[in-house]
């Protein structure tokens, strides 16, 4: 891009060279380090290419030379260009109006652009950058650092491992990094006691400091204390005496995880038929105006493909300015029927995906069963039950 902005500031001429040596023509002009770009072969042994202004004059002896013919197809670059429009007044009233705005607006942010959420609160981000002056129509040079920037965000929310602000332009581009939060850890000289983190049937106790409350085969919900920080110190028949440990302890326990889900016995293929309508929007500092046209679809079956081309410069970035558009794609549905075992082996495999995330570290499966029924002749619902023993015991603060 930067050569091509170096070429019109220079000026270059298109020309066309014809004649028997026509290919020595170029390779002279090489050697003598006459700079050429842009060859393109014509029909009749034609060639065309480009050269700069300050060597044209140098190919004559060239041409010459290889008795070859030279003819000019169009003279470019910015003299040329303000030759031409130096009469149009309007014209010059125009450009010179529009850099003036691009100046004035190249001042300021138009867009916020947040990426890497999916967990953390995005309103919360949102009410920091705009309590930080980050928002739509804020002037750029009034902005905190982005080091500022980044210990409010940080400050604000717990979730988040690292945030920056990217001024790009007239846009203002966040980047979140989100942080797997480990459980709570309580310190040791804190009493606690060990509970159920999940519903369960007890496999096998572990303990290492507290006193048991419940036994193997007992049946756990979520929060029951199964193994207590209070530990009594008195015998029977004594004024009842306590003290308060950090209670430690493996609690094994089987649990039972069920995913289900509606699932098509067919295979869908959308295969496109070839038309289409695309509908524009021009984007101008953050606004948004439909352009002309009727967004009314006719077509039964679509593919909706949404683009977005942002006007940006070299080192300016972003400039405010994007052209958005909605293309529709008529598609034909075509449904190949799939075997009850294929759609059921699919169902599996997003089923046990699904239950995946809610393990607990160190699972280990012992069994699963896999069930359907028919809602209707394309579809099945699929039951998904899988048995596992984990490690269910987690450290809760004692209550007063």
């Amino acid at each position: 891009m930067f050569k091509k902005f170096f070429k019109f500031l220079k000026g270059y001429v298109i020309i066309e060279i014809y004649g028997e040596n026509a290919e020595r023509f170029i390779n002279i002009c090489i050697r003598r380090q006459i700079r050429i770009y842009g060859t393109k072969p014509l029909e009749n042994g034609k060639i065309r290419l480009c050269i700069l202004k300050s060597d044209f004059f140098r190919i004559r002896s060239v041409a010459y030379k290889t008795k070859t013919s030279v003819r000019i197809i169009k003279k470019c670059g910015l003299y040329n260009f303000v030759t031409h429009y130096k009469k149009r007044y309007m014209f010059a009233v125009g450009f010179i109006v529009f850099l003036l705005l691009f100046l004035i607006t190249s001042r300021f942010i138009w867009v916020v652009e947040i990426n890497g959420v999916e967990n953390t609160n995005v309103d919360r981000i949102i009410a920091v950058l705009e309590k930080n002056g980050v928002k739509s129509g804020a002037l750029k040079k009034n902005l905190p650092s982005g080091y500022e920037l980044k210990r409010d965000i940080l400050n604000a929310n717990d979730d988040i491992a690292w945030a920056w602000v990217y001024i790009e332009g007239t846009k203002a581009r966040v980047e979140i990094h989100e942080k797997s939060l480990p459980p709570q850890i309580i310190d040791k000289s804190v009493s606690c006691n060990i509970s159920a983190q999940r519903e369960g049937v007890i496999k096998e106790i572990i303990v290492k400091s507290g006193e048991l409350l419940l036994n193997e085969g007992d049946a756990v919900s979520p929060g029951d204390v199964i193994i207590s920080g209070r530990v009594a110190t008195y015998r029977e028949g004594d004024p009842e005496k306590y003290i308060y440990v950090h209670a430690l302890g493996t609690v094994l326990a089987y649990t039972s995880h069920i995913a289900e889900g509606d699932y098509p016995v067919y295979y869908e293929s959308r295969i496109p038929t070839g038309e289409k309508k695309s509908y524009y929007a021009l984007e101008l500092f953050g606004k948004k105006f439909d352009l002309p046209g009727n967004k009314s679809i006719s077509y039964e079956n679509f593919d909706k493909i949404e683009k977005r081309h942002e006007l940006s410069l070299p080192y300016l970035g972003y400039l405010g300015i994007s052209l958005n558009s909605e293309c529709y794609e008529e598609v034909t549905v075509n449904k190949e029927p799939l075997s009850i075992e294929t759609a059921l082996e699919i169902a599996r495999t997003e089923l046990e995906e699904k239950i995946s995330g809610e393990l607990l570290g160190g699972s280990k499966m012992i069994g699963s069963e896999l069930s359907y029924e028919y809602i209707n002749n394309e579809t099945i619902h699929v039951k998904l039950n899988m048995n596992f023993i984990e490690n269910i015991g987690v450290e809760t603060l004692i209550e007063e």
